[in-house]
Protein backbone atom coordinates (compact mmCIF):
# COMPACT_ATOMS: atom_id res chain seq x y z
CA UNK A 1 0.00 0.00 0.00
CA UNK A 2 1.44 3.40 -0.93
CA UNK A 3 2.55 5.61 1.96
CA UNK A 4 -0.08 8.28 1.27
CA UNK A 5 -2.91 5.74 1.37
CA UNK A 6 -1.50 4.21 4.55
CA UNK A 7 -1.48 7.65 6.16
CA UNK A 8 -5.04 8.39 5.02
CA UNK A 9 -6.34 5.13 6.49
CA UNK A 10 -4.12 5.19 9.56
CA UNK A 11 -5.20 8.67 10.65
CA UNK A 12 -8.86 7.69 10.29
CA UNK A 13 -8.44 4.56 12.44
CA UNK A 14 -6.34 6.35 15.03
CA UNK A 15 -8.99 9.07 15.20
CA UNK A 16 -11.63 6.42 15.95
CA UNK A 17 -9.39 4.95 18.64
CA UNK A 18 -8.82 8.40 20.17
CA UNK A 19 -12.56 8.99 20.43
CA UNK A 20 -13.24 5.49 21.79
CA UNK A 21 -10.46 5.86 24.37
CA UNK A 22 -11.80 9.23 25.49
CA UNK A 23 -15.30 7.83 25.97
CA UNK A 24 -13.93 4.82 27.87
CA UNK A 25 -11.82 7.04 30.13
CA UNK A 26 -14.76 9.38 30.79
CA UNK A 27 -16.82 6.37 31.82
CA UNK A 28 -14.06 5.16 34.14
CA UNK A 29 -13.70 8.57 35.79
CA UNK A 30 -17.29 8.73 37.02
CA UNK A 31 -16.77 6.22 39.84
CA UNK A 32 -13.28 7.25 40.97
CA UNK A 33 -12.05 9.41 43.85
CA UNK A 34 -11.46 13.06 43.01
CA UNK A 35 -7.70 12.80 42.34
CA UNK A 36 -8.03 9.76 40.11
CA UNK A 37 -11.07 11.28 38.42
CA UNK A 38 -9.10 14.40 37.50
CA UNK A 39 -6.27 12.34 36.00
CA UNK A 40 -8.72 10.24 33.97
CA UNK A 41 -10.52 13.36 32.80
CA UNK A 42 -7.24 14.87 31.59
CA UNK A 43 -6.38 11.64 29.79
CA UNK A 44 -9.86 11.51 28.23
CA UNK A 45 -9.62 15.11 27.07
CA UNK A 46 -6.16 14.50 25.62
CA UNK A 47 -7.33 11.35 23.76
CA UNK A 48 -10.36 13.25 22.45
CA UNK A 49 -8.20 16.13 21.26
CA UNK A 50 -5.68 13.80 19.64
CA UNK A 51 -8.53 11.99 17.88
CA UNK A 52 -9.85 15.28 16.53
CA UNK A 53 -6.43 16.38 15.32
CA UNK A 54 -5.96 13.01 13.64
CA UNK A 55 -9.30 13.38 11.89
CA UNK A 56 -8.27 16.82 10.64
CA UNK A 57 -5.03 15.27 9.37
CA UNK A 58 -7.07 12.48 7.74
CA UNK A 59 -9.25 15.01 5.91
CA UNK A 60 -6.24 16.99 4.70
CA UNK A 61 -4.37 13.85 3.64
CA UNK A 62 -7.41 12.47 1.80
CA UNK A 63 -7.85 15.76 -0.06
CA UNK A 64 -4.18 15.79 -1.03
CA UNK A 65 -3.61 12.08 -1.76
CA UNK A 66 -6.90 11.23 -3.46
CA UNK A 67 -8.18 14.49 -4.90
CA UNK A 68 -5.23 16.82 -5.48
CA UNK A 69 -6.87 19.40 -3.18
CA UNK A 70 -10.01 19.53 -5.34
CA UNK A 71 -13.01 19.92 -3.05
CA UNK A 72 -15.32 19.35 -6.00
CA UNK A 73 -13.64 16.02 -6.88
CA UNK A 74 -13.81 14.95 -3.23
CA UNK A 75 -17.51 15.83 -3.02
CA UNK A 76 -18.27 13.90 -6.24
CA UNK A 77 -16.34 10.85 -5.10
CA UNK A 78 -17.92 10.87 -1.64
CA UNK A 79 -21.35 10.95 -3.29
CA UNK A 80 -20.33 8.11 -5.63
CA UNK A 81 -19.10 5.98 -2.72
CA UNK A 82 -22.25 6.68 -0.72
CA UNK A 83 -24.41 5.68 -3.69
CA UNK A 84 -22.37 2.51 -4.31
CA UNK A 85 -22.61 1.36 -0.69
CA UNK A 86 -26.08 2.53 0.34
CA UNK A 87 -27.91 2.93 -2.96
CA UNK A 88 -28.78 6.49 -1.95
CA UNK A 89 -27.64 9.49 -3.94
CA UNK A 90 -26.55 11.97 -1.28
CA UNK A 91 -24.68 14.86 -2.86
CA UNK A 92 -23.78 16.63 0.39
CA UNK A 93 -21.88 13.82 2.10
CA UNK A 94 -18.63 15.74 2.18
CA UNK A 95 -20.39 18.69 3.79
CA UNK A 96 -21.63 16.38 6.55
CA UNK A 97 -18.01 15.33 7.15
CA UNK A 98 -16.92 18.95 7.30
CA UNK A 99 -19.66 19.87 9.76
CA UNK A 100 -18.57 16.92 11.88
CA UNK A 101 -14.98 18.21 11.90
CA UNK A 102 -16.23 21.60 13.07
CA UNK A 103 -18.35 19.94 15.79
CA UNK A 104 -15.32 17.98 17.03
CA UNK A 105 -13.18 21.13 17.12
CA UNK A 106 -15.86 23.02 19.04
CA UNK A 107 -16.25 20.14 21.50
CA UNK A 108 -12.50 20.00 22.12
CA UNK A 109 -12.23 23.77 22.52
CA UNK A 110 -15.14 23.85 24.98
CA UNK A 111 -13.63 20.98 26.99
CA UNK A 112 -10.22 22.71 27.20
CA UNK A 113 -11.58 26.21 27.91
CA UNK A 114 -14.36 25.31 30.38
CA UNK A 115 -14.06 21.68 31.47
CA UNK A 116 -16.56 22.01 34.31
CA UNK A 117 -19.19 23.51 32.01
CA UNK A 118 -18.45 20.93 29.32
CA UNK A 119 -18.79 17.97 31.69
CA UNK A 120 -21.87 19.46 33.38
CA UNK A 121 -23.87 20.10 30.24
CA UNK A 122 -27.39 18.76 29.92
CA UNK A 123 -28.20 15.37 28.49
CA UNK A 124 -30.31 17.17 25.88
CA UNK A 125 -27.04 18.48 24.45
CA UNK A 126 -24.78 15.53 25.32
CA UNK A 127 -26.80 12.80 23.60
CA UNK A 128 -27.19 14.45 20.17
CA UNK A 129 -23.43 15.07 20.14
CA UNK A 130 -22.79 11.45 21.10
CA UNK A 131 -25.21 10.29 18.41
CA UNK A 132 -23.40 12.42 15.82
CA UNK A 133 -20.06 10.84 16.71
CA UNK A 134 -21.55 7.36 16.75
CA UNK A 135 -23.20 7.75 13.34
CA UNK A 136 -20.11 9.27 11.74
CA UNK A 137 -17.79 6.60 13.07
CA UNK A 138 -20.23 3.81 12.30
CA UNK A 139 -20.37 4.99 8.70
CA UNK A 140 -16.61 5.29 8.54
CA UNK A 141 -15.91 2.01 10.32
CA UNK A 142 -18.59 -0.17 8.72
CA UNK A 143 -19.80 1.34 5.49
CA UNK A 144 -16.72 2.78 3.85
CA UNK A 145 -14.08 0.18 4.74
CA UNK A 146 -13.24 -3.21 3.27
CA UNK A 147 -15.17 -6.05 4.86
CA UNK A 148 -12.23 -7.47 6.89
CA UNK A 149 -11.76 -4.13 8.69
CA UNK A 150 -15.37 -3.91 9.80
CA UNK A 151 -14.71 -6.14 12.80
CA UNK A 152 -12.17 -3.65 14.14
CA UNK A 153 -14.66 -0.82 13.68
CA UNK A 154 -17.39 -2.85 15.36
CA UNK A 155 -15.13 -3.54 18.35
CA UNK A 156 -14.40 0.16 18.84
CA UNK A 157 -18.06 1.14 18.51
CA UNK A 158 -19.18 -1.61 20.92
CA UNK A 159 -16.54 -0.48 23.44
CA UNK A 160 -17.94 3.05 23.34
CA UNK A 161 -21.54 1.90 23.74
CA UNK A 162 -20.55 -0.34 26.67
CA UNK A 163 -18.72 2.57 28.30
CA UNK A 164 -21.80 4.78 27.89
CA UNK A 165 -24.11 2.10 29.27
CA UNK A 166 -21.95 1.35 32.28
CA UNK A 167 -21.39 5.04 33.03
CA UNK A 168 -25.15 5.61 32.90
CA UNK A 169 -25.51 2.85 35.50
CA UNK A 170 -22.76 4.42 37.60
CA UNK A 171 -20.32 1.56 37.04
CA UNK A 172 -16.83 1.81 35.60
CA UNK A 173 -16.68 0.18 32.15
CA UNK A 174 -13.84 -2.20 33.03
CA UNK A 175 -15.73 -3.92 35.87
CA UNK A 176 -18.34 -6.50 34.95
CA UNK A 177 -20.95 -7.51 37.50
CA UNK A 178 -23.25 -10.36 37.05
Amino acid sequence: MPTGELLVRGTAWLSLLGWAASEWLKGMSASRPVGARAALERAARSAFTAGGLLLLAHAALALQVHYGWSHQAAARDTARQTRAVTGLAFERGLLVNEVFLVLWCLEALWWWRAAKSYRGRSRALEWPVRASFLVMFACGAFVFVPRPMRLAGAAAIVAVVVAWYRAAKGEPPEVAHG
